[in-house]
């Protein structure tokens, strides 16, 4: 009896797992691709951005800083911002969060400026950087995507990474503008591939 038990569970589990390992929700028909190269005052780099299911994007950055940049060993913000634009910094404006354009999305919850942080769809995980001033991230992120829809990255007027000079102390409703990571030391213009 114990056997017969043990083969049933055996082929229960089996059944469950094999189930399980065929069956995804979301997955696109064909995967969706972006980059954007990183620059800044003796910074380079590159992001890559993977999307193979919906509501699920793999963001990979790689960067690295000259001795004399700003990209000093340590944490450092990364965020996703609303508008493709690098020429100056600035131009990225504010922490992406989607389509808040009343006319498109009039369900829209979005706080102007600092209000809504670290809850803006583009706030990311600090980035690590060494002593030799090289930095690397992966992460997975949910609140964005390269497809089509309210929280694309390729709206109208398209989106940028911003590498800040300080770490990103995730507090809600900052006390000062350096809290969510200070100044803006390096860009890249998200593009798709």
């Amino acid at each position: 009896m114990k056997v017969f038990m043990g083969i049933g569970t055996a082929v229960f589990v089996g059944l469950v797992l094999g189930g399980c390992s065929s069956y995804h929700t979301g997955k696109l028909a064909a995967p969706l691709h972006a980059k954007a190269v990183i620059a800044g005052p003796g910074i380079t780099g590159e992001v890559r951005l993977y999307q193979e299911y919906e509501g699920r994007v793999r963001i990979k950055l790689n960067l690295q800083g000259t001795a004399d940049s700003k990209l000093t060993p340590g944490l450092h913000a990364i965020h996703i911002h609303e508008t493709g634009n690098c020429d100056p910094f600035t131009a990225a404006k504010g922490h992406f969060d989607g389509n808040g354009d009343p006319q498109v999305n009039p369900e829209a919850n979005i706080s102007p400026g600092l209000g809504n942080h670290p809850y803006h769809l583009g706030d990311l995980p600090n980035l690590s950087v060494d002593e030799n001033r090289k930095g690397s991230l992966y992460t997975v992120t949910s609140r964005v995507t390269l497809s089509d829809g309210l929280n694309s990255l390729f709206d109208k007027d398209g989106s940028a990474f911003i590498i800040h000079g300080l770490e990103d102390k995730y507090l809600p409703d900052p006390p000062s503008k350096d809290a969510p990571g200070g100044p803006r030391i390096a860009c890249g213009v998200i593009v798709k591939q």
